[in-house]
């Protein structure tokens, strides 16, 4: 069963976890828009997202020239990152 049509037993039970990483948080949002806003906030330096879920900041942070890494335990985050990347 596809994820989007499980509810919540039914993600439980097998061992799904919740898709935090499916939402464009307003405080990522937010970041996001100021790291493209102003980019001599990061530019030419490393940005570490941790807990980045789809990698909306940290794909901002390397459009504004920061060299980044985006870190997640969860794997279907880490995959949305490389997708949305």
């Amino acid at each position: 069963m596809a994820i989007w049509q499980m509810n919540d037993e039914e993600r439980s039970a097998a061992g799904v976890p919740l898709p935090y990483w499916a939402f464009a948080w307003a405080g990522g949002q937010a970041l996001a828009r100021y790291l493209l806003d102003h980019p001599e906030t990061v530019a030419g330096r490393k940005l570490l997202d941790v807990g980045a879920g789809s990698g909306l900041e940290a794909i901002a942070g390397a459009m504004a020239g920061a060299t980044v890494i985006a870190a997640d335990t969860d794997p279907f985050a880490v995959a949305a990152t490389e997708m949305n990347a």
